[in-house]
């Protein structure tokens, strides 16, 4: 009679480092014959140049073993057929219910493989996860031993035959792409349809495979283009490298010197209102303008910079009262009357501002948050900087620098009352401090 090996999927016995809870030993445990034994060790991490990790969050990808995680075993056997067991991690052991058969004589075709789009039918049959592509996920194939009836996987000093490209945008935004010359991890011929990825809380979003040489990838959200790029001979000859990370910034952004200009046009302000409209009614509300010189426009009586001129013209139309997140990351001043009656803006935030001009949020009657990452050291305000800002939404919360307590030129905010007093009493619902180690008390703790 042929002997029928049949390995039922049991709970693995793991050797955990001091480093890290959830990587395992490369050293067996001793374990009843006939169970399936799994010895896991990290992941290789993908390789990031500095350039690459100056984009956006870096991410090294997956080094361990997480919680939820699932390895696919599948073992094709002259008696049996085809079959396919999913183990599952649950941050100490893996188990299944599912079982594997062959018979004695025979040498099965095995394969192991962590691949996070796939999933195991109940009648052990693989198939691509609801919603899923090739390419959206690892497809990193294992190693494995048999011997006395004890089968052994293991991924340690596995590689990657791949290579990942990190999407940067703002986090949580669902973003579609489109590729050429793309071949996914885990298929044998170049992608075809579009890929839907939503960004994580980092603002990364992935894909892995190989890119050719001249390849291309078009990131969009909604009707917007965000970035197109091309896999050049120059850049990239023969393509993307097998176990490399590429980054690509498609983050939205408005050049706020428009390409470098000093002075704006009518024809530029009109042209800025237009693509703001177009981010905001494709849910891009995160308006991000660079540029530590922006372009400016000469009004009736004052000087104006661009983004502040547009954003004023599309407050006149109401539906897009409170829906603009602005941040200028580069801007070290706000001139006068930059923002008054800016009734778009929902936010803003301003890392490197420290001088601030007269009336320039005044009316901003939609704006919920004010963030200053930098101490102000100059306000000229003849009439109210900060009047009537968030009257139409319960007033806005001010986010202050901790250093501003200390600054001798201008007058420290009164934390208790939520008001800052220059020449005018501005009150706002809170004013909270981010301590960043400049005031008494971050000094006192240090």
């Amino acid at each position: 009679m042929k002997k029928i090996y049949q390995y039922i999927l049991l709970a693995v016995a793991m050797v955990a480092t001091a480093s890290c809870s959830n990587e395992l030993d490369d050293t067996l445990q001793p374990v009843e014959n006939g169970t399936l034994q799994f010895v896991v060790g990290d992941f290789p991490a993908f390789g990031e140049g500095t350039q690459t990790r100056a984009i956006g969050t870096q991410d090294e990808g997956k080094i361990a073993w997480e919680n939820g995680d699932q390895i696919i075993v599948t073992l094709i056997s002259q008696k049996y057929g085809e079959q396919a067991a999913a183990l599952t991690y649950n941050g100490s052991s893996w188990s299944t219910e599912a079982s594997l058969s062959y018979l004695e004589n025979e040498t099965p075709s095995i394969s192991v493989f962590y691949a996070p789009c796939y999933e195991v039918t109940e009648e052990g049959t693989m198939q691509l996860r609801s919603g899923m592509q090739l390419g959206m996920t690892e497809y990193l194939s294992g190693n494995y031993e048999i011997e006395n009836g004890i089968m052994t996987i293991t991924f340690e000093g596995a590689i990657r035959t791949y290579s990942r490209l990190r999407i940067v945008g703002l986090p949580n935004h669902t973003l579609t792409v489109t590729t050429t010359d793309f071949t996914p991890a885990g298929a044998t011929e170049v992608a075809t349809a579009a890929y839907t990825l939503t960004t994580d809380d980092n603002g990364n979003a992935f894909l892995y495979g190989v890119f050719a040489e001249g390849a291309t990838v078009s990131v969009r959200q909604g009707d917007i283009t965000l970035k197109d790029y091309t896999f050049t001979a120059e850049k990239n000859p023969n393509g993307t490298e097998h176990n490399k990370s590429y980054a690509l910034d498609a983050t939205p952004v408005i050049d706020g010197t428009l390409g470098g200009k000093t002075e704006a046009t009518e024809d530029d302000i009109t042209a800025l209102v237009e693509q703001l409209k177009a981010y905001v009614d494709n849910g891009i509300t995160t308006i991000i303008v660079p540029g530590s010189e922006p372009a400016l426009i000469e009004m009736d009586s004052w000087t104006n910079t661009a983004i502040g001129e547009a954003i004023y013209r599309l407050s006149k139309e109401e539906s897009y009262n409170g829906k603009i997140d602005l941040i200028l990351p580069d801007v070290t001043e706000i001139f006068d009357q930059e923002f008054h009656s800016a009734r778009a803006l929902n936010s803003i935030t301003l890392p490197k501002v420290t001088k601030l001009a007269d009336q320039a949020f005044y009316g901003t009657l939609y704006l919920r948050t004010i963030t200053f990452g930098s101490v102000i050291t100059e306000v000229n305000e003849l009439g109210a900087i900060f009047n009537q800002v968030g009257y139409k939404v319960g007033g806005c919360d001010l986010i202050l620098n901790c250093g501003q307590m200390n600054e001798s030129n201008v007058p420290a905010p009164d934390l208790t009352n939520n008001i800052w007093k220059f020449k005018f009493e501005n009150e706002f619902k809170s004013i909270t401090l981010t301590h960043t180690g400049e005031c008494d008390e971050c000094k006192s703790n240090q």
